[in-house]
Order: C-alpha cells, then sequence, then structure tokens
C-alpha cells in the first residue's frame, strides 16, 4: 500500500525588500587638512586613517612601553581577522613607536573602504573598553591605596614601640675586607 501526498502552493505576500542598514557609529574623531581622519577613543592608542594612501597608523598615546606595543598588535590582528587589512603590510610606521598596515581597495566599488575601517576601528573599541576601564580602575585603586592608605592600613608614628635589637645580624659585626670571609 503506497501513501500519496499533495503539496498544493500556499499564498503567501511576496517578500518586501530590504532595506539598507545605516549602522551608527559615535567616535571620538577630528579631520586632519589634508583628509586624514584622526579616532582618539582608545584608551592606549591614537588611531590615523589616511583616506588617500589607505593607510591605517596607530601611535601610543602617552609612552612607547611594551604595553604600547601589546595594544597595537591586538588592533592590527583583530583588523586582519576581519579581513579588513592586507596582511603582509603590517608593518613599523616612520614614526617611532608607531605600526602601520594598509586596507585594500574594497571589490565592489560602492563599498568605501574607509567606512568598513570604521565600523571595524569602532566594533574593535566597543569590545576592548570594558576591559580596559577595568584594568584602568584597578590601577588607578592599587595606586590611590599606596599614596593615602586607610587608616586599618596604616599606623602613626610611634603607634608601635621599638625593641632595642630587631633581626639576626647583629649591628657591632664589622664586615670588611676579609672578614666577610670568616677571616677575623
Amino acid at each position: 500500500m503506497s501513501i500519496k501526498i499533495n503539496i498544493e502552493p500556499t499564498t503567501q505576500a511576496p517578500e518586501q525588500p530590504k532595506e539598507p542598514q545605516n549602522p551608527k557609529i559615535s567616535l571620538e574623531v577630528r579631520r586632519t587638512l589634508d583628509g586624514k581622519i584622526m579616532i582618539f577613543d582608545h584608551l592606549h592608542l591614537d588611531i590615523i586613517i589616511d583616506t588617500q594612501q589607505r593607510k591605517i597608523t596607530a601611535f601610543p598615546k602617552k609612552e612607547v612601553s611594551d604595553e604600547s606595543y601589546y595594544f597595537q598588535d591586538e588592533y592590527f590582528d583583530y583588523l586582519r581577522t576581519e579581513g579588513v587589512i592586507i596582511p603582509d603590510s603590517v608593518q613599523a610606521g616612520s614614526v617611532y613607536g608607531s605600526f602601520e598596515a594598509v586596507f585594500p581597495k574594497p571589490e565592489p566599488e560602492s563599498i568605501s573602504g574607509t567606512q568598513v575601517v570604521l565600523l571595524t576601528t569602532n566594533k574593535f573599541i566597543e569590545e576592548r573598553s570594558p576591559a580596559l576601564e577595568t584594568q584602568e580602575f584597578i590601577e588607578n585603586e592599587i595606586e590611590d591605596l599606596s599614596i593615602e592608605p586607610t587608616s586599618e592600613d596604616s599606623t602613626e608614628l610611634g603607634e608601635v614601640p621599638e625593641e632595642p635589637t630587631k633581626g639576626s645580624i647583629s649591628p657591632y659585626r664589622i664586615r670588611r675586607y676579609l672578614s666577610g670571609y670568616g677571616y677575623y
């Protein structure tokens, strides 16, 4: 015995075309006289996008250190994994402590490479900023506790009584020349 199934097409409304999404981002950005875009939102990096040469440059904000290199490496690694930059174009910049990379021309001409870089940079900053702000807060709290300790963590002068001798080294043992080797 065989089973017959009849499938009849249902009448559905035709799909309406979706409107293109225009994502809005909020970055602290300035434009230079020659058209470069400077982004200052990252806590440790200043990022410059050269729209003419299609180049991204990252500078450390304060001083060059191992930590600033880590943030630059993390930023360009993120851009590489997102497919925004040419992987083998990452190199040291002409300014001490800077790194730069080139982003390619987009394949469909309708896409703006600069907008893709801005969107990806905004996404990177939004993902990393909570961790960076937490780290900055902890470092500031530790520094504040070291500079101005609470009453529980400090003692006033004279609160701890002095003892005539402390420790295991006698203050009367003088080490000169050979006496350090046991020759008295």
